[in-house]
């Protein structure tokens, strides 16, 4: 039998998700949680004025629409026709966004949203640059199998069904139980960050800044 997950009373109380830094994983989600994610992480970032970089490997219609309406201009977005092929010109526009970012010495760090792409070499030498420039890059992973032990300090997870929470649940090293990924309702996640763990309420379209 698995061993329950160590969950402390604080992470039962609903948080509002914070500033994501560095290299985060989302898994799980339906594809509509996965898109709402997009969405509310990138109004997020643009209601402060920072920078943001979405490629999209999932062809989520919903993403691509929503980012072009809400934000025109303020984000970038990208349609990635093989997930493990991130092309030399994309690579070098999600560059020139990081760098005039920090050229105009904005508060936020750059937001690099990756929408299901696969593990590439060229591809992950481009991330570890952009980790260096202090970017913040968030990966929707495919399946658990792409969380790779030792790269991420920060994973997110959102609802999924019995039949793969369970794999979900074993990937973080039953930090959260495959009973509390299921009992996810839209809208809320499962935050890990090293050893802590907190229930979270995500961003949405209709969130106001304080």
């Amino acid at each position: 039998m698995a061993e329950k997950a160590d969950v402390s009373p604080l992470s039962q109380t609903r948080l509002s998700l914070p500033e994501l830094i560095g290299r985060v994983a989302v898994l799980g989600g339906t594809p509509s949680d996965k898109s709402s994610l997009i969405v509310g992480l990138a109004l997020r970032q643009a209601r402060q004025q920072g920078s943001i970089f979405c490629l999209d490997a999932r062809q989520h219609q919903a993403v691509e629409v929503q980012l072009r309406l809400l934000l025109r201009q303020q984000a970038q977005y990208r349609y990635v026709r093989v997930a493990s092929e991130v092309s030399a010109d994309i690579a070098r526009s999600v560059l020139s966004v990081v760098g005039q970012s920090l050229s105009r010495h904005q508060t936020l760090p750059p937001l690099l949203l990756c929408d299901c792409l696969t593990e590439s070499h060229d591809w992950e030498r481009t991330i570890q640059f952009l980790l260096k420039a202090e970017a913040t890059v968030v990966e929707l992973l495919a399946s658990p199998a792409g969380l790779v032990f030792g790269r991420y300090d920060t994973v997110l997870l959102l609802r999924e069904p019995i039949t793969s929470a369970d794999a979900i649940s074993r990937a973080v090293g039953r930090k959260v139980s495959e009973e509390q990924i299921v009992q996810l309702k839209a809208g809320e996640g499962w935050l890990i960050h090293f050893t802590q763990v907190y229930r979270v309420t995500l961003p949405s379209i209709g969130e106001t800044t304080s």
